[in-house]
């Protein structure tokens, strides 16, 4: 499963786009860039979606890895 895929179920389980933004205070324009991209770049914000998600903050916000 992609990053971006579970960031998207992540979103879904604290009741889709517009919810989240909410509750976290962000735009929904932001909240679908971290879909996009698979990350959300914001270590406070990865554990508040991840405390209402189930989601666990490794899987929201995936370390570097250089090849």
């Amino acid at each position: 499963m992609t990053s971006q895929i579970k960031i998207h179920k992540a979103i879904f389980n604290m009741g889709g786009t517009k919810i989240a933004a909410r509750e976290l205070n962000v735009s929904t324009s932001a909240v679908a860039k971290w879909i996009r991209n698979g990350s959300i770049p914001n270590l406070d914000i990865a554990n508040k979606v991840a405390a209402m998600s189930g989601f666990s903050v490794e899987v929201l916000r995936p370390r570097y890895e250089p090849e």
